[in-house]
């Protein structure tokens, strides 16, 4: 997708924005995250974003200074044995031996000596983090989906920077962000419930957020925990 960076002064203050063209938007919207701020443009409409940007200006400068604040608090992941890494909400240790297969177990995320050897832990690990969630994603998407009676073409596990999760009406693809898996089960049975309410309504519209509410009730306190704890869940801070 078409990306542009741009800068505009907000209140005697220059911010540094990048703007993004989506053929999945259907309306104009700012996202903001560890790396930065995003106006995101749906393809083929033309907007001032400087305007936009002076428009939603108090917002945009609170929200660089939310993530100022949140990139304090990431924790710098050691990629070595011994290093603890959160997954479904628990703290588990790195442990790297001859076993079968690279595995985590309730207490441990043990990597297999000699894929170790051949890439590096930090690799072997982004891998083993990748498969175990698409397999939970999976599981728990075909759940949901049979749940709220919709559907979906495939799933896509992805490292988004900005978001944990996305659904395209266009293709039907859900996307889920791969550190997601860090979080609580009831956290991630949340931002699923969350994108596939998509596949119904594109939009956040109160007849979305009904549905949303039928299958987690406690939704906004789910959303507010990933909004506070979501720089947490880094997998690597250098890549942020």
């Amino acid at each position: 997708m078409p990306t542009a960076e741009r800068t505009v002064t907000i209140q005697g203050e220059a911010v540094a924005y990048e703007v993004r063209r989506s053929e999945e938007a259907s309306q104009v919207r700012i996202d903001a995250g560890m790396d930065g701020i995003t106006l995101v443009v749906p393809e083929g409409r033309e907007v001032n974003t400087d305007e936009v940007m002076l428009e939603k200006g108090d917002w945009v400068l609170k929200q660089r200074e939310r993530f100022a604040r949140y990139r304090d608090q990431m924790p710098e992941r050691r990629f070595e044995e011994g290093e603890m890494f959160p997954v479904l909400g628990a703290e588990r240790e790195v442990v790297v031996g001859n076993v079968l297969f690279s595995h985590i177990t309730e207490k441990e995320i043990r990597l297999d000596s000699s894929r170790v050897e051949a890439t590096s832990v930090k690799e072997e690990l982004e891998r083993l983090y990748r498969e175990e969630a698409r397999n939970y994603f999976t599981e728990r998407a075909k759940h949901f989906s049979e749940v709220l009676g919709v559907g979906y073409e495939q799933i896509q596990i992805r490292n988004q920077k900005t978001r944990w999760g996305s659904y395209s009406q266009r293709n039907g693809t859900l996307s889920l962000n791969f550190r997601l898996l860090m979080a609580s089960a009831d956290v991630i049975d949340y931002v699923i419930v969350h994108e596939l309410a998509h596949a119904e309504h594109p939009n956040h519209g109160p007849r979305f957020w009904r549905l949303v509410e039928q299958h987690v009730p406690d939704y906004e306190a789910k959303n507010e925990w990933l909004k506070e704890n979501g720089p947490r869940l880094v997998f690597d801070a250098s890549t942020v």
